[in-house]
């Protein structure tokens, strides 16, 4: 559960974000500045650098974390292969809201408009990675060197990738998550199994 100081910092979090995205699509990224991205936000410039170090990484501002307890059953759950585990844990019920789902498409058409935005996607993406390597680790009780952690979150991205795609590119979906996504998991995952 998550405590009224971590909600109230995730939702400040996510105005700057949703404010800089908004500026960087009506007038370029050049031509916004961190003043008025915290105006639009109603923070302050230096509230702004309390939650993003850059203009650019506001903009895309990576996921949400995990849930902790969804995390630390996948870490304690040894009874199936780990992949079959990570499948499982990011097919979870946790449907999208409306706001999540554009946000996601916001994130895709700004790296497509501005592609110097790429680098902050790949950080973003490198910083879920790391979560999951973490997880699988310990999952594993792998020692260090072990780079079977490493491979599993990269199989898992490509896998998360092909279903979040389907999602994002069928405007007449639900959500991107939830059971149509994790129908497109499976399906992704199956395949990966048949090759």
């Amino acid at each position: 559960m998550t405590g009224l100081r971590e909600r109230r910092r995730r939702s400040t979090r996510k105005d700057i974000s949703q404010a800089a995205a908004a500026l960087v699509l009506e007038r370029g990224l050049a031509d916004v500045t961190v003043e008025e991205i915290a105006h639009r936000a109603g923070v302050s410039p230096r509230t702004f650098f309390n939650y993003f170090p850059s203009k650019r990484s506001a903009v895309i501002p990576g996921p949400e974390p995990l849930p902790a307890d969804l995390v630390e059953a996948f870490v304690a759950d040894r009874g199936r292969p780990v992949l079959d585990g990570l499948v499982a844990l990011f097919s979870d019920e946790r449907v999208l809201t409306d706001t999540e789902r554009a946000d996601l498409r916001t994130a895709q058409e700004l790296v497509t408009r501005h592609p110097e935005l790429v680098p902050v996607l790949h950080e973003r993406m490198a910083e879920f990675e790391r979560v999951v390597v973490d997880a699988v680790a310990r999952r594993l009780e792998a020692p260090s060197g072990d780079c079977r952690p490493e491979v599993a979150a990269a199989v898992l991205g490509v896998l998360l990738r092909v279903a979040m795609t389907r999602g994002l590119d069928d405007p007449t979906r639900q959500c991107v998550i939830g059971a149509e996504f994790q129908a497109d998991l499976a399906r992704a995952f199956a395949a990966l199994r048949a090759l």
